[in-house]
């Protein structure tokens, strides 16, 4: 896996002023544009864990960077957010990607974070907070399985379509992807309603059906092992998603084993919960729940 370049991309500017529906709403800009991986650093004295944090299908680490440099800046945890395979390039890329290649790329970015995060002279591993948005929730969910995560914050887990895409994606996975590679999306930034967010996610501006078929398989894989699932979690799910039925969240809360679960439904959110106009409702949110798991006596400094 490629490294990052350290401190990821002007993480402290802004990518222009927000649009009326944003500044109406008192939202904070967004960061700069960018589809590319990141990494924020964090110095030895200040750091207390590392986060990583996935993004979703088509999209890139721009979904998640909202929360990624408040968990860095409020929480002084280094930060690496990776591109999976067959994203931030050419669409057709995607049509030939696994959903293994996913979880392998995860899982190694997962590890990645003991390089950026080392654990401490005798071996005690130190706090690992994991965060998906998307199908990137669905991967964070089989890290659990595989990894000792400590915090888990989902943003719209895509563990369901909503039930027009369901019947879409069923019939691509059925062959129908052959004759179709590509189909358009609706809107270019995606299924957002924050102005600011349309004009500047860099994501594609089609979905590759080859691929979406790969995204039902990694569904179904996650969805029967949820009561394996133990890491303290909270979701966030907007009322208004397009894309994921709410009812996904839902699924998840209810059926995992962890001892701690919050739910945050947001009425006004679409499904790029962290770009939408919720987005620092979200990052708050987060944030004060990762600080409360981290507080708990396990985690506290000798």
């Amino acid at each position: 896996m490629a490294l990052p370049r350290k401190g990821g991309d002007a993480a402290g500017q802004a990518a222009d002023n927000p649009g009326p529906l944003c500044q109406s709403l008192g939202v904070r800009p967004l960061p700069p544009p960018s589809p590319r991986p990141f990494t924020i650093a964090i110095d030895d004295a200040r750091r207390r864990g590392a986060a990583l944090c996935l993004h979703g299908y088509t999209g890139t680490p721009y979904e998640v960077r909202v929360l990624a440099n408040d968990l860095a800046a409020t929480l002084d945890l280094a930060t690496h957010a990776p591109l999976l395979p067959g994203h931030g390039d050419d669409p057709a890329v995607l049509n030939a990607v696994r959903a293994e290649d996913w979880l392998d790329a995860a899982l190694a970015a997962w590890d990645h974070l003991d390089v950026i995060d080392p654990p401490l002279p005798d071996g005690t591993p130190r706090p690992r907070v994991l965060v998906g948005s998307s199908m990137g929730g669905l991967l964070a969910l089989q890290l659990c399985l595989r990894r000792r995560v400590d915090v888990l914050v989902l943003l719209a887990p895509a563990l369901r379509l909503t039930d027009a895409a369901t019947i879409g994606v069923a019939a691509m996975a059925l062959g129908l992807w052959r004759a179709r590679a590509f189909l358009p999306k609706e809107s270019p930034g995606g299924d957002v309603l924050a102005d600011d967010a349309q004009r500047n996610n860099p994501t594609y501006k089609v979905l590759p059906t080859r691929g979406l078929t790969e995204l039902l398989r990694l569904q179904f894989m996650t969805e029967r092992r949820l009561s394996e699932v133990t890491t303290p979690i909270c979701l966030f799910h907007g009322d208004a998603d397009h894309t994921i039925t709410p009812s996904s969240s839902r699924i998840i809360a209810r059926r995992v084993s962890s001892p701690i679960v919050e739910h945050h439904r947001l009425k006004r959110t679409q499904h790029l919960v962290g770009l939408d106009v919720d987005r620092d409702v979200v990052s708050r949110l987060g944030c004060q729940f990762v600080a409360r798991a981290l507080a708990a006596p396990e985690h506290r400094a000798p």
